[in-house]
């Protein structure tokens, strides 16, 4: 098992051209993931029902930057929360950047993400962070894709000095609800694009609101439609470009790797730029034996996943629970734990129907899933620790 040095990553942070890959479990906390919305779009006789069932996910983002669209008070109480995360998270990249002491390198961050939601938008608002999200003026914003490759300074008012604007570049590689498509053109939107009740209607009137939504489907033409796109290529050749530079590092986060465009990209990097590091964080533990991300055939890819432990059980679940914490691990006594197959199927299995039920699989979800605050802490203890750590069960 592969092991980096805490000293070793914090240089390369502070040195490094910084990539994040944020996936859908970054916003899972209010936003559901896809489930079998993927498979069912790719069989004609559900595609419509299957559609309508990713617009009410596109629909339901809409509150991020309206919170009065949410009347349910539980679902509005989960929006906050991942709103805390994610100015938890981008906090802890600006001051990491603002801090930066080299000349090398500029202080940016690029996010790539396939999320469609306004979360890092809403939250650098907030907090008062620069970000670029490829848009440019005033009246009738344009999206391009060269917006990118701006630079912000600060200058003194005295002696005209100098200096980088700490700076996120937000690159939605599948789209976004701020996208309008207009002619050939994308344009600002706050979502007003968006048909308020497009579930109702049915075929042909249902098809062309839903055209209007510049969001990559997510079915088997994906890959046909981001390489053939001119937009959506100039993305996934920003993210290919930003990887090959030298010294370069990306976060992916709440990824599953499952998207065959961005993995081909990626392991080819990989294999091209030698000092590309690539940390991968799974959100679950991961099995060194099956190599799923062939982890051994690339030496600078690195896996963090969780260090579920009998405290971290009993933390959620109550101390003395000799019998569930028997069921829960195949060996009570290993320093790695592996979860026992029925568990690992366990939180589909739950009824959504018990409220007991409900609070259980809650329960279990977060002793297992590696969370988006977590990661904040990860990143954050590398600036205070320097001793060797193993990424395995990290």
């Amino acid at each position: 098992m592969k092991k980096i040095d805490y000293k070793e990553l914090k240089e390369i942070i502070q040195s490094g051209h910084i990539n994040l890959l944020l996936g859908s479990g970054c916003s899972l906390e209010y936003l559901t993931t896809l489930t079998d919305i993927e498979s069912r779009m790719n069989v004609e006789g559900t595609r419509e029902d299957a559609q309508k069932d990713y617009y009410k996910i596109i629909k339901k983002s809409l509150a991020i930057i309206d919170e009065f669209r949410e009347s349910d008070a539980t679902e509005l109480a989960k929006l906050k929360k991942t709103k805390e995360n994610y100015d938890n998270f981008l906090s802890m990249w600006a001051t990491t950047i603002s801090n930066r002491s080299l000349h090398i390198v500029n202080k940016q961050v690029n996010i790539f993400t396939t999320n469609f939601d306004m979360f890092i938008e809403d939250s650098c608002e907030r907090l008062g962070i620069p970000y670029n999200d490829g848009f440019s003026g005033r009246i009738n914003s344009l999206f391009n894709i060269s917006n990118f490759n701006k630079i912000q300074k600060y200058k003194s008012l005295q002696f005209d000095n100098t200096s980088d604007i700490p700076l996120i570049n937000i690159i939605k590689l599948h789209g976004s609800v701020s996208w309008q498509m207009q002619d050939d053109k994308i344009l600002y939107s706050k979502g007003s694009h968006i048909p308020r009740n497009l579930e109702a209607l049915t075929r042909e009137r249902f098809s062309r609101g839903y055209k209007r939504i510049a969001i990559i489907n997510p079915n088997s033409n994906k890959l046909i439609e981001t390489v053939l796109d001119v937009n959506y290529a100039s993305l996934l050749r920003k993210f290919t470009l930003e990887l090959e530079k030298e010294n370069s590092v990306l976060f992916i986060i709440g990824c599953s790797l499952n998207d065959k465009h961005i993995n081909a990209l990626l392991y080819s990097v990989l294999k091209s730029n030698p000092t590309l590091i690539v940390i991968f964080i799974s959100n679950s533990p991961y099995d060194t034996s099956s190599d799923r991300y062939d982890e051994k055939k690339h030496p600078n890819l690195y896996i963090v996943c969780p260090d579920i432990c009998r405290a971290r059980f009993e933390k959620y679940f109550g101390v003395g629970m000799e019998s569930d914490w028997q069921d829960f691990v195949r060996d009570i006594n290993a320093n790695n734990w592996e979860l026992t197959d029925s568990y690992k199927n366990k939180i589909h299995q739950l009824s959504e129907e018990n409220q007991t039920l409900i609070e259980k699989k809650n329960k279990i979800k977060k002793v297992i899933y590696f969370s988006f605050d977590q990661t904040s802490e990860f990143i954050e203890n590398i600036f205070t620790r320097n001793e060797k750590t193993n990424y395995h069960g990290s």
